[in-house]
């Protein structure tokens, strides 16, 4: 606990939940409908977020001995997220987004301005508490690389059944294998990816990804 006590920690994690904040707050407004759960659910944002950046902060430099975010872009890491963004693109796109469109039609953007709320959303929170605050946590309580590594997947196949069990119409049996597959092997990627090139590099495969709804839109 030492460590979530230091201020350096408390500082960052509270700039850095403010930032999140702020951008999950687009995806809050179209999301819902009524202006003060915005705001109750932008608070709840804030407070969870900065929990989380804690998290990271504190223990992915002490346990994990990595750095959270690099501003040096080993060329390797960022060819590789590169070409992950972009093959993972291709593939939903033409593989599972047309299956998902129809049983979750409310995950893609109808135009410029939810895409834009949504691609803000994900860039900011999902990598957060899928890959960053996870993985920091289960190096905290186990100091086990590898470990951590598999339950940091393990937490968002979890995450994944979670919104799996709670679709109406529920998605094809091939559907879930499909969406379970693809979970595990953005889990180990995107945990490579930060600890070899830090929360830039998994931003900016999370971006392209999201890139392909721009696509979509302009050709529709």
């Amino acid at each position: 606990m030492r460590h979530l006590a230091q201020t350096r920690v408390l500082s960052q994690a509270g700039y850095a939940a403010v930032i999140t904040a702020l951008a999950c707050y687009p995806r809050l407004a179209v999301w819902l409908e009524r202006p003060y759960t915005t705001v109750f659910g932008c608070g709840i944002i804030l407070g969870t977020t900065f929990v989380l950046w804690a998290f990271v902060f504190a223990w992915q430099p002490a346990y994990a001995h990595r750095p959270v975010i690099r501003f040096q872009f080993p060329a390797r890491i960022w060819v590789i997220a590169t070409a992950y963004g972009i093959f993972s693109a291709i593939v939903l796109h033409f593989v599972m987004d047309p299956e998902l469109r129809v049983t979750t039609p409310k995950d893609y953007p109808a135009n410029w301005h939810s895409w834009v709320a949504m691609c803000l959303f994900s860039v900011a929170f999902d990598p957060l508490f899928l890959c960053f605050a996870p993985y920091a946590f289960f190096m905290r309580l186990l100091r086990r690389p590898e470990v951590s590594l598999a339950l940091t997947v393990m937490f968002g196949i979890f995450v994944q059944c979670l919104k799996i069990d709670s679709s109406h119409p529920r998605p094809p049996a091939l559907l879930i294998i499909e969406l379970l597959a693809v979970h595990t092997i953005a889990g180990f990627v995107n945990v490579y990816l930060y600890l070899k090139g830090g929360a830039l590099a998994v931003w900016w495969a999370v971006l392209l990804l999201e890139l392909r709804h721009a696509y979509d839109l302009m050709m529709g």
